[in-house]
This record gives C-alpha cells, structure tokens and sequence, in this order.
C-alpha cells in the first residue's frame, strides 16, 4: 500500500463544472518565491500577497468543495478543513492565511446568494517534506548538463518518469508537503488520505505516488502507471 499520495482536484479536474474553481481578482499582489537553501534561486511560484479576492466559478452550496483550485495560487482549503486538520494534528502547513474575500459565485453577487460560501484559507506548505528518489522514480531529462543545483534538481527539462518514489529516509513526517525534484507541488501522507476520507472532505483525488508517472510525449503529459 502506498505511503505517500498525489493530491489533486477530484477526477483530475481543475476547471470543471462539477466543483467550483476559483479566480483571482485584482488588485493582484505578488511576492517571491521559495528558495533553494543550497543554490538560493526559486523553488516556486510567486507567493500570492494580500488583499485576496476571489470569484468563485459556481454559485450553490453543493458546489463549493473543501478543496479550492485555481490559476496563480497552491490551494484554497475550507474552514472545515483546517478545523479537522488541527483537531487531527496534521502536519505540514506553514501558514493559513486570513480568510479570503468572495466577491462573487458564477454570475451572482454575494448579496444574491441564499447561502453564503464557506470561509476559504489560502494555504502554504512545507517544501522539501521528502526527496524524491530519482533512480528509483525512472526519471529521465532531456538535457541534465543543465540542472543547475545537485540538491533542488530544478532545470534538465523532464522527459519522463515512470512514478514518484521517495527517497528512504528523507521524509521529514510532514502530513502534506512539496517534495523536492518532484514534478508535483502537493503530496500527502497516508494519514493525510485516512483523515480526508474518514471525513468526506470534498474535490479531492489522491494518485498513489508511485504509479504517477509523466511522459512528455503523451497528451495532457502525466497518466497512472498501472504497470
């Protein structure tokens, strides 16, 4: 049984019609990205400062999941999440930001609305919760003359991997993090997975870590490896 998961929106699904997604709205504020400790160049993307605005792409109660997707942010999670994550003691979330601001639900205004959204935190997690192990993972790069650091193994250009497998002993115990040289920005523990279940949290899909593999050459890149 696999230890560690890929979480991703439910069936893969970042934009669909099934769960709502999220835009955000100006006035759009940027900081910097996470660094490497060993090279110092960035690690992520630009972290998203406030105000944080959003509009939520759906507009009833049965669309909004605990589990927010979007464009230029990580991930929004529901006050019911990060009720059950700290009543659970979870670990690897660095920061829960001050609720974000729902403007609008698909064409309604907040005012419109017979039900209000719940209240949505944007997250941050720990980078670096494991190492991903290369060899182990098959990875394969088009130009590896061109990683720039041994440690974060950013750049080479992936071509393919056949799955994610961790390296042993690098897991620092992180319930949910970003695993270093990994081509994913969220995994999860096996305790994370029990927890989203026993407590149905919504739009969620978690893909086994070693069977998500990626391949260039193939439409839409990453597929289960069911081999």
């Amino acid at each position: 049984m696999s230890e560690f998961f890929v979480l991703k929106p439910e069936e893969g699904i970042r934009f669909g019609t099934k769960w709502a997604y999220a835009d955000d709205l100006p006035p759009i504020n940027l900081g910097t990205s996470k660094k490497c400790p060993v090279c110092g160049k960035g690690v992520s993307g630009l972290e998203w400062l406030p105000p944080r605005r959003i509009k939520l792409s759906r507009y009833k109660s049965t669309w909004w999941g605990d589990f927010v997707w979007g464009a230029g942010f990580l991930l929004l999670v529901s006050a019911h999440f990060k009720q059950v994550y700290e009543q659970e003691n979870l670990q690897g979330i660095t920061n829960f930001s001050e609720p974000v601001e729902v403007l609008k639900a698909g064409t309604k205004k907040m005012a419109d609305l017979s039900v209000e959204p719940p209240v949505y935190h944007l997250i941050d997690i720990v980078w670096n919760g494991a190492n991903q192990d290369d060899v182990a993972s098959e990875v394969i790069y088009k130009h590896p003359e061109q990683i720039r650091c041994s440690f974060c193994r950013v750049g080479g250009g992936r071509l393919s991997q056949s799955g994610i497998v961790i390296e042993e002993g690098s897991w620092t115990g992180a319930d949910i993090f970003t695993p270093r040289a990994g081509p994913v920005e969220i995994m999860v523990s096996k305790r994370f997975k029990q927890v989203a279940e026993a407590y149905d949290l919504k739009n969620r899909w978690l893909i086994p870590a070693e069977k998500y593999a990626y391949d260039e050459t193939r439409p839409g890149l990453w597929y289960i490896n069911d081999q």
